[in-house]
């Protein structure tokens, strides 16, 4: 298998070769486009408040038994990355030139819940040591960064999709257990998909990976309020920024 596995919520996904769309938080909802979901076989899909897409990854990498040599991605319904499977499989399995294909750095805003980044350092320094050693290389004390390949964007092999996904789950169940369930609009108890997507960067740096980074392709987006939001760092949690998603939008021209 060869395949770049698409996380969707009930939405037509963005049209990529190889791809499985993989409904995710299927436990929680009725809605379906695709038969793949994340409730079947081993699975964290009751999670998808705290994990948001990872209960997609997550499902993937318990139940579909990725061999090392095998070509694996994961992108989201309204964007992946820029680059044609051909030339993935090409960099990644033929010449092996590469260990991932991954999104280019950005910027990543500061992470307003200071009990959630002293658990997930907590958990790094004290199991991970030489992840947490890069951790406080890449990021600021308040979570931020202009040196994360965010938004769980990648293509790789099985070999380091396994490794990748034992460390980034181990981690993320350690952090569910300190921090547990929490209130809060849906966007704000993510807390496991906003450390998770900071873990990617942490796991190829720590590990000392070769990467080549591609640009975001999105699905014919309406996108002016997110690239304004991007050049002036503008919080996610401020009011500029939902006055900007509610003016320009972020949405797939795709319909059901």
């Amino acid at each position: 298998m060869n395949n770049i596995y698409i996380s969707t919520f009930g939405k037509k996904t963005i049209k990529v070769k190889n791809e499985i769309p993989i409904e995710v938080g299927s436990a929680n909802r009725n809605n379906f486009l695709y038969s793949v979901r994340d409730d079947t076989g081993i699975n964290i899909s009751n999670e998808n408040k705290y994990y948001g897409e990872l209960t997609g990854l997550y499902w993937v990498w318990k139940n579909q038994a990725i061999q090392n040599d095998e070509l694996i991605g994961f992108g989201h319904y309204n964007k992946t990355l820029n680059v044609s499977f051909k030339k993935a499989y090409e960099l990644l399995v033929n010449e092996k030139k590469y260990n991932f294909l991954i999104a280019e750095k950005t910027y990543i805003t500061p992470h307003a819940q200071k009990d959630e980044l002293n658990a997930i350092t907590a958990i790094l320094k004290k199991y991970y040591p030489r992840y947490y050693e890069s951790w406080t290389k890449i990021y600021n004390v308040d979570g931020s960064s202009n040196q994360c390949n965010n938004a769980q964007l990648f293509i790789t092999t099985g070999k380091y999709f396994n490794l990748y996904c034992n460390f980034l789950f181990d981690v993320l169940k350690r952090m569910r257990i300190i921090i547990g369930d929490k209130k809060g609009s849906p966007y704000d108890v993510r807390y496991c998909a906003f450390m998770g997507e900071r873990l990617l960067t942490v796991f190829i740096v720590a590990n000392n990976l070769s990467y080549k980074e591609y640009s975001i392709k999105y699905a014919n987006l309406i996108n002016i309020g997110r690239k304004v939001a991007k050049i002036l760092h503008v919080n996610k949690k401020s009011r500029l920024y939902k006055n900007l998603k509610l003016k320009f939008g972020v949405k797939s021209s795709y319909k059901k």
